[in-house]
């Protein structure tokens, strides 16, 4: 059952058109991460959600009720800002608690909701501090609390883990997917980071120029992206194309290559080669090492063979400028779409 539906949503900014949405569905009790540049029209669509814009056009639907029409308050939805947004006068006590009397009149149960909350997120102990006297992930703990404490049915997160460092955005990364689970929420991650949306999603869609122009299962959309963007933003892909040969082989400048459907002999195709896709120090075609870069556990090699740059994972260091073999496998590989 969806949760949220959003029809035919336009929004534009003078002559630009910000969104342009035929049909988006959140199911209930899913965690969707819209993946998309900068620009490509995520932040305004949260906005739109939560209530805070109002498109040109459209209906917005939540668990089948229009809301387009109520504030903010009245919708139901919960929101991360990437800023954070924390009141500096208030204390966290004092943030968590702003607005929830509209929901909970009894001060017992409101007591209740903040300690509960509280403890879920593991802020007991600076309740009665201000947020200038917090560190970045407590900050961060603080907004993800004032949220929940409302109990939402649907969360938004616009970009919440920017500005953490990196083992501190993986740990309060775990922590969202964990509290997600336990109170069962719908969840909706707006970022421009395919890690994060990999580590948390059940379900990812790409955002481009205000459409969504995929989604899918975060591993069914690696492994088949679907289009030369897609492919380009999910993955470190080359995109290698080709001609089709008499038996149905694609034949590119890193050897033939097997596809699955696609164009007719003679046709051209396009198709992504993902770094795991590619064997160095054996195989029938020649490149030269431009670069390698230490990727934590493998070094990953930029290889030239003539104008085509590729990427390839090595076990050991590959000094650049020297030649090498290398074998792309023979994994079936769907023909990119070029149109999106």
């Amino acid at each position: 059952m969806s949760l949220l539906s959003l029809t035919g949503i336009r929004k534009r900014y003078g002559a630009r058109t910000v969104l342009d949405i035929d049909d988006f569905q959140l199911e209930q009790g899913c965690f969707f991460a819209l993946l998309g540049p900068s620009g490509s029209g995520k932040t305004t669509l949260l906005r739109i959600i939560a209530g805070l814009v109002r498109p040109d056009a459209g209906e917005l639907r939540l668990d089948g009720k229009d809301v387009l029409d109520r504030p903010p308050h009245e919708r139901g939805v919960g929101v991360v800002f990437q800023g954070l947004a924390l009141w500096p006068h208030l204390t966290v006590r004092g943030n968590l608690a702003l607005g929830l009397d509209r929901d909970l009149p009894d001060p017992a149960e409101r007591t209740e909701r903040m300690r509960a909350t509280a403890a879920a997120l593991h802020i007991e102990s600076f309740l009665d501090s201000r947020p200038g006297a917090l560190s970045g992930g407590e900050r961060q703990r603080v907004a993800l609390a004032r949220a929940l404490v409302r109990r939402p049915a649907l969360l938004l997160l616009d970009e919440p883990f920017s500005d953490l460092d990196a083992p501190l955005r993986i740990s309060v990364g775990r922590l969202v997917k964990d509290l997600h689970q336990r109170f069962g929420m719908t969840t909706l991650l707006i970022t421009h980071d395919r890690q994060d949306a990999y580590l948390l999603a059940d379900r990812i869609g790409l955002l481009r120029g205000g459409r969504i122009v995929g989604t899918g299962a975060p591993d069914v959309l690696h492994a088949d992206p679907g289009s030369a963007f897609a492919a380009s933003f999910l993955t470190d892909a080359a995109l290698i194309s080709g001609t089709v040969a008499e038996d149905g082989l694609l034949e590119t400048v890193v050897g033939r290559l097997p596809l699955e459907g696609g164009p007719g002999v003679g046709e051209r195709a396009l198709v992504a080669l993902r770094p795991e896709e590619i064997t160095l120090g054996s195989g029938d075609i020649r490149g030269t090492v431009a670069a390698c870069e230490f990727a934590g556990g493998a070094w990953r090699c930029r290889v030239h063979v003539g104008e085509t740059e590729l990427v390839a994972l090595h076990a050991s260091y590959i000094e650049p400028g020297t030649e090498t073999l290398l074998q792309p496998s023979s994994t079936l590989r769907r023909p990119l779409r070029e149109d999106v």
